[in-house]
């Protein structure tokens, strides 16, 4: 038998050669465009509207971008979220900076802005092997709220001002009114030694307002209610409710797998987008009884993040 390779067998050769190069280069290639279905991330959400709405808004950006995306909704709260994390169950998870630092790190949130929060999120989870996303502009975070008409008629504009009135009842959840972020700190930072407290169901605060049973009461700051030009946030600039800006926790490990670059780009410029106004705005679509995935699509589609990134 000859010892020359046939023409038929040296190109059978040069193909698996070929082949066996472009495996030896999966991982190369991926750092420089995703690869579809081969890059897949599960993250978890919280149990309410807007957390659902922010994971739908990642998934279905990422997913124009080559993710293959396994969104598990209504994981639980924080701890919840940042044990699925550790225990490997979720890749990566919808957090809110100043619950994150109170909850998950045991750290004090009064007093810090959403940098310093952001950046002590940060270092925790450095520490952690975990990586986190750039913040979103808009904040979710506990705050007073009071009828326009009453604002003007009493000169607020901050938590303070309530201090100057006789006295004042202050609607809000049952366990507001033993909180440090709460009536508790209100009283202790604020002097509101004048606020009578009422206890009230979460969502029906607002008809306190409008039935004159409360004059001032909690609030979060993208309430969907928010968007009817009703109400008036007070400020507070003593920062006792601390900063809640979202970002995305993410396994370090995890992502240095499905192209770090790339994936983080997506969640970045999303978050760039979400404004104050833009959540209490998708807030209310879902209120009214619009799906999630349909708001966050359009939303996506007016920003013009349903097209790939790297086509932008």
């Amino acid at each position: 038998m000859s010892r020359r390779t046939s023409p038929l067998l040296a190109l059978v050769v040069l193909a698996t050669l070929a082949l066996g190069a472009c495996g030896a280069n999966t991982e190369r290639d991926a750092s420089q465009q995703p690869q579809g279905a081969t890059l897949r991330v599960t993250i978890g959400t919280q149990e309410f509207p807007e957390a659902l709405v922010l994971g739908e808004l990642w998934r279905q950006a990422l997913a124009v971008n080559g993710y293959a995306v396994n969104l598990r909704k209504a994981v639980g709260p924080a701890e919840d979220l940042d044990q699925a994390l550790r225990d490997g169950d979720v890749d990566g998870y919808v957090a809110y900076t100043g619950t994150v630092l109170s909850i998950v790190a045991d750290q004090e949130v009064t007093g810090l802005d959403p940098t310093a929060t952001y950046d002590a999120v940060r270092d925790y989870y450095e520490g952690q092997g975990m990586v986190v996303s750039e913040q979103t502009p808009f904040q979710n975070k506990d705050a007073i709220a009071v009828a326009d008409a009453f604002a003007e008629d009493n000169g607020l504009s901050s938590i303070g001002d309530l201090g100057d009135l006789d006295s004042f009842v202050l609607g809000a959840r049952p366990e507001f009114e033993d909180l440090q972020l709460g009536l508790t700190g209100l009283r202790d930072v604020y002097g509101l030694d004048n606020a009578e407290f009422v206890p009230a169901e979460l969502g029906e605060q607002y008809a306190m307002l409008d039935d004159g049973d409360a004059q001032a009461v909690d609030a979060f700051t993208t309430d969907p209610q928010l968007s009817g030009g009703k109400y008036t946030l007070l400020e507070d600039p003593e920062l006792l409710f601390g900063s809640q800006n979202v970002v995305m926790v993410v396994d370090e490990d995890k992502l240095a797998s499905i192209d770090s670059e790339a994936f983080m780009n997506v969640i970045d410029t999303v978050n760039s987008e979400l404004s104050e106004d833009a959540m209490v705005e998708m807030n209310a679509e879902v209120t009214d009884g619009r799906s999630e995935s349909d708001v966050a699509r359009s939303f996506l589609r007016r920003v013009g993040l349903m097209t790939p990134l790297r086509n932008r």
